[in-house]
C-alpha cells in the first residue's frame, strides 16, 4: 500500500516534455501552457486551474499571462458547482490574464500586488491570492460567483499533454484499486467482515461522489482530460483515507 502511494507521488512530480500549444479558446494567447511557464496551481472543488506567466524574471507587472481552467463562465449560470459537473462534460478553456497592483502616490508606479485579472468571452474574473478566492463576474449581467481555492504546487497539465495525463490516470487508478483491496483484506482480517462491509459501502458512496464532483460517464469513468485530472487529485486524497481504517 505504501509502495503504490509512493509510486504515484513520483509519477505526479516527474517532469514533462515540452509540446506545442493547442489553442482551445477564441482568444489569441502567446504563452504555451507548459511546465516551464507554470507559476500557480489552484484546486477548486476537485478541479485544477493552472496559471502561467509569459514575462521574464524581474518584471514587477505582467500582462502576458494565461489561466487554463474548466469553463468558468458556467459558474454564473449554476449556483452549485458540483451538480453542473455531473451533467455536462468538463471542457478546458484558455483565459488571458495579467497581474493586478495598486498604484503608488505618483499615479503611475505599481505598488502593492493584489492578484490576477483574467478575461472570458462573456465575463471577467479575479484571483485574490491573499484570500485564496476566485471571483467571476458577467460582462452583460450582474451575475457573480466566488469560489475558494487551495494552492497546489504540483504540476498537472491541462492541455497539450493528453498522453501523459492518460498514463498518470491509469497509474492513479491502479494505485487506488490496489490500496483499496489491500485495506479491505486487512480490515476484514483485523476487525471482521462486518467492518469490511462498512468499508465496501463507503467506497461505493465515495465513487459516486467523485463522479458528481469531477464529472463522469454512467460507469463512473472520466470522459476527458479535465475529468482525468480531477480523478487523479481525488484518488490521491483517497489513498490517505485508507490508512485510517488500519490505524
Amino acid at each position: 500500500m505504501h509502495g503504490s502511494k509512493l509510486k504515484l507521488s513520483v509519477l505526479l512530480k516527474r517532469s514533462i516534455t515540452i509540446l506545442p500549444l493547442l489553442i482551445l479558446s477564441p482568444f489569441a494567447v502567446a504563452i504555451a501552457p507548459i511546465q516551464a511557464n507554470f507559476i500557480l496551481g489552484m484546486d477548486v472543488q476537485g478541479q485544477r486551474l493552472n496559471l502561467y506567466r509569459g514575462c521574464g524574471e524581474g518584471y514587477v507587472t505582467c500582462e502576458n499571462m494565461l489561466l487554463v481552467a474548466p469553463n468558468l463562465g458556467q459558474l454564473l449560470q449554476i449556483s452549485e458547482y458540483g451538480k453542473r459537473l455531473s451533467k455536462k462534460q468538463n471542457t478546458i478553456d484558455l483565459y488571458p490574464a495579467k497581474t493586478k497592483h495598486s498604484i503608488c502616490k505618483d499615479g503611475v508606479t505599481p505598488c502593492g500586488f493584489q492578484g490576477y485579472n483574467f478575461e472570458g468571452e462573456d465575463f471577467n474574473g479575479f484571483i485574490d491570492t491573499s484570500k485564496q478566492k476566485i471571483t467571476v463576474n458577467g460582462n452583460w449581467t450582474t451575475d457573480t460567483a466566488t469560489l475558494s481555492y487551495q494552492e497546489n504546487a504540483s504540476y498537472l497539465p491541462l492541455v497539450s499533454q493528453s498522453k501523459r495525463i492518460d498514463r498518470l490516470y491509469k497509474a492513479s487508478d491502479k494505485a487506488l484499486n490496489d490500496s483499496y483491496q489491500t485495506t479491505l483484506y486487512e480490515v476484514g482480517r483485523l476487525y471482521g467482515q462486518g467492518q469490511a462491509t462498512v468499508l465496501k459501502n463507503e467506497q461505493r458512496q465515495w465513487l459516486k461522489k467523485r463522479s458528481e464532483i469531477c464529472g463522469a460517464d454512467v460507469d463512473h469513468l472520466p470522459r476527458n482530460q479535465a475529468e482525468e485530472v480531477c480523478f487523479i487529485q481525488k484518488n490521491d486524497n483517497r489513498l490517505n483515507d485508507y490508512f485510517l481504517w488500519i490505524d
